[in-house]
């Protein structure tokens, strides 16, 4: 039981970033399962693959710009 507890709890338990990433990660897919489920149920499944390949460039270029902004990261998707 102490090695299931080492491997999957300690982490969480002792370091704060592991406990933001899983904030993180569970704020993503709360986030994007129901828009992939309203696209998928609308045969609109390959539009949010498309935005995505469509924001990336912009953000690539608000990061080469301003560094790990998420305004200017966004401010780019949003005008890409």
């Amino acid at each position: 039981m102490s090695e299931v507890y080492d491997l999957l709890i300690s982490p969480f338990v002792d370091f704060a970033f592991m406990r933001r990433a899983l904030a993180g990660c569970l704020a993503l897919a709360l986030g994007s399962g129901p828009i992939g489920l309203f696209l998928v149920m609308r045969r609109m499944s390959l539009m949010g693959d498309a935005m995505s390949h469509a924001v990336l460039p912009g953000a690539a270029i608000g990061f080469l710009l301003a560094g790990l902004s998420l305004l200017t990261m966004s401010l780019g998707g949003f005008f890409a």
